[in-house]
């Protein structure tokens, strides 16, 4: 299993240094008290040791002196006394052996061959003394003793066991101190914690953290409090300042809302009222053309001419208008449009228009089903397609593409044409109301149908757009979601 590492509180990080700081010094003065022990009892033990080869050297001088063993080993029998003395030699003026004493684990081949000058102190472990036998001043043999550590080292042993158990003992006894002591520290700080997640929960930044002491954990807690009481006087002015934006918005939007209400009333009142005298404008013209024909020369029959063309093409400026008004009063409800059915009734509706043109329309099936208004998606297609078989070349025969594409959840329709392009310096301008690149005269229109088209696309929370260049026809396209 993947162990997770949880975050140190403060208490165990304070332990932590109290119980480091404490081992630390437990530890080394516990180490410097055992190797002074073991310095001043290997020192007692050596000391105590000369002691004993002088005695047993000044004890054996008679003996030696006139080679007698028998008292030389009743001396040495007395060394078995001393438990750590391993073995004792006395040694001739000639180096040779004379007495020796072995304790029972110790081997005849650990003795020295003769005494030696330099021989003393303590070699692995061991201890040796080489002590002269003086008689009157006269070397008459030396003494030898071997002596290993085993009691200083038990002792030692001991004195570290017990060194440890007190070092274990304190150490609990820290812990237990500092784990009570330390509640008083950390107790404000787990209080002031809570509190901070309480304001950071419920956003009140009216509360305040009990100040129970005057040391650092006290200013800490002041100064949580006094961030808590800034907080509260940008929090109350920011909301105050909001609630009166929202006000301010709302009355500006209703205000607006009206303002268009009554622009939208007035623009289809007016356009409505305009249609009155074009009518009767058209109606007379034809009348004039169908009664008094016969009598008007080709001058005057030109002139009624321009006068019903005019009234047509101010009809159809009055009507796009009513439609681009509309758009704005319009529920749109976004549904599931199957585009392959809503494409075939827009052909279907421009049939006419599309054999009187010879166009060729091509479309790339079959078109996915989007999210849209269908009645407001048949008027953009429509005025797309019509754009697109208006604005050829004169001679030419319009050929029209329809493609769809899908991208990161949209689905983008093409109409691609072979007509006169646009320039890109253009691209945008287009999709405003009444804009035209060319005279009417050249092509008709009122200028208004690219600019339903986007109005439409953006009320279903679509997009349009075109790339174009001039000569090389364009790529009308609008996106909308996908279900």
């Amino acid at each position: 299993m993947m162990s997770v590492d949880r975050p140190r509180t403060i208490q165990r990080k304070i332990t932590g240094v109290v119980m480091a700081t404490t081992g630390v010094a437990l530890l080394l003065s516990t180490a410097a008290l055992l190797v002074d022990q073991y310095l001043s009892h290997r020192e007692e033990t050596a000391n105590r040791l000369r002691i004993t080869a002088r005695i047993v050297a000044a004890q054996s001088s008679a003996a030696v002196v006139f080679k007698d063993g028998r008292a030389a080993e009743e001396i040495m029998s007395s060394l078995r006394a001393e438990e750590d003395l391993v073995a004792a030699t006395i040694y001739t003026t000639e180096g040779n052996l004379f007495v020796r004493y072995l304790r029972a684990d110790a081997r005849p081949d650990d003795l020295p061959a003769g005494p030696r000058q330099d021989g003393s102190g303590f070699h692995g472990g061991v201890f040796e003394l080489f002590e002269p036998i003086l008689v009157d001043g006269k070397t008459m043999g030396t003494f030898y003793l071997r002596s290993d550590l085993g009691r200083l080292r038990m002792r030692l042993g001991w004195n570290m066991l017990i060194a440890f158990s007190v070092l274990a003992a304190t150490s609990l006894a820290a812990v237990f101190l500092a784990t009570r002591l330390l509640s008083l520290v950390t107790r404000p700080i787990l209080r002031l914690e809570r509190m901070a997640n309480k304001v950071t929960i419920q956003r009140d930044y009216s509360v305040r953290a009990p100040e129970e002491s005057a040391d650092e954990v006290g200013r800490l807690v002041r100064a949580f409090n006094e961030m808590l009481a800034q907080i509260q006087i940008r929090d109350d002015a920011l909301r105050k300042a909001q609630t009166e934006l929202e006000e301010r918005v709302q009355a500006r939007t209703t205000a607006l809302q009206e303002a268009l209400r009554e622009l939208e009333s007035f623009t289809y009142t007016i356009s409505h009222d305009l249609r009155a005298p074009l009518r009767a404008m058209a109606g007379f013209s034809r009348m004039l053309i169908e009664d008094y024909g016969h009598r008007l020369d080709p001058a005057g029959r030109e002139y009624i001419d321009r006068i019903s063309a005019g009234a047509r093409r101010m009809d159809d400026l009055i009507q796009d208008l009513l439609a681009y008004s509309r758009l704005t009063r319009q529920e749109v409800k976004i549904e599931r449009i199957d585009l392959d059915v809503l494409l075939e009734e827009v052909l279907i509706e421009m049939q006419e228009e599309i054999v009187e043109r010879r166009a060729k329309i091509e479309v790339d099936r079959p078109l996915p089903v989007v999210m849209g208004h269908p009645l407001t998606l048949h008027q953009a297609l429509t005025n797309l397609l019509a754009n697109a078989i208006k604005f050829v070349a004169p001679g030419a025969e319009p050929h029209v593409r329809i493609v769809s594409s899908r991208r990161d959840g949209t689905v983008r329709i093409q109409v691609e044409d072979n007509g006169i392009g646009i320039a890109p310096e253009y691209h945008e301008r287009i999709f405003r109301i009444f804009e035209r690149l060319n005279p009417a005269g050249d092509f008709p229109g009122t200028g208004i149908g690219l600019a339903i088209a986007r109005r439409t696309m953006a009320r279903m929370g679509g997009r349009s757009g075109v790339e174009s260049e001039v000569g090389r026809g364009s790529r009308f396209w609008i996106e909308l979601p996908l279900p």
